[in-house]
């Protein structure tokens, strides 16, 4: 059986060669952006799952919140000087405030990963690059997020046999309607219950719970933005009986 470190290991020499990257994958420093690999690997738990990985942001004359480096790892918590600031990671703050301490959970009990498994260029990020005379990469890659999660796949079939887990939780309604074979985003939305459902991949069959994006859980609860009172007084409620159900965390603690 393939152990964490070999797995590790391929992920982080092979993965970006699956994908059907621009030529150039750098950042503007000329480093190229690198496969995340998961750091946060406990077997047999909560098979947490992202959409894709942010990347470290650093003020560059004349232009801000430019990125410039990969992350230490998936929803990583690690501060940093961006170049006018400390900052923190948000994805990592938000995954701690919004899932993890409302559903019991710690680092230690969950494998902690991304669908696409490297950071992808926005229009707005590229477009500062061309402001600081950096022309690579050759286009934006965001919209190709889906496109690079079916190429990748096999990977994420070969994760889930190394990591075991009792229960994959995934979030936000792009991995949902990807992993459910669910097209419309009412449709996709719909699958954000915190209930239970099942996903089968490489022939096998995980139990799976999907929940929305933490972008959108994190704003403040409007009439235009439903999510984080739903998140918050139905969806998680719904997610943590499951998890004390597999006895993953305890009732009422």
């Amino acid at each position: 059986m393939t152990t964490i470190a070999q797995f590790q290991k391929r992920l982080f020499a092979e993965y970006k060669g699956s994908l059907s990257l621009p030529l150039r994958y750098s950042y503007i420093s000329g480093v190229d952006v690198e496969a995340l690999v998961p750091i946060d690997t406990h077997q047999g738990g909560v098979f947490l799952l992202g959409a894709y990985p942010s990347a470290r942001f650093a003020a560059v004359p004349p232009e801000r919140d430019v990125p410039v480096a990969d992350n230490c790892g998936p929803f990583s918590t690690e501060r940093y000087y961006d170049g006018s600031r400390v900052r923190t990671v948000d994805s990592g703050e938000e995954l701690e405030k919004g899932y993890l301490r409302p559903l019991g959970l710690d680092r230690t009990q969950c494998w902690i990963t991304d669908l696409v498994r490297v950071f992808l260029f926005k229009d707005r990020h590229l477009d500062k690059y061309r402001r600081l005379g950096c022309d690579w990469p050759g286009r934006e890659t965001r919209t190709l997020f889906e496109q690079f999660a079916v190429e990748g796949m096999h990977w994420l079939e070969e994760e889930l046999r190394v990591a075991e887990p009792k229960v994959v939780i995934t979030l936000g309604a792009e991995v949902a309607g990807i992993l459910q074979g669910v097209k419309g985003s009412l449709e996709r939305n719909s699958l954000l219950s915190g209930q239970v459902r099942s996903i089968s991949l490489g022939g096998f069959t995980y139990r799976t719970i999907h929940l929305a994006h933490p972008g959108i859980v994190m704003r403040p609860s409007t009439s235009r933005n439903p999510w984080p009172k739903r998140h918050r007084t139905l969806h998680i409620p719904r997610a943590r009986k499951e998890l004390e159900t597999l006895r993953i965390v305890r009732s009422g603690g």
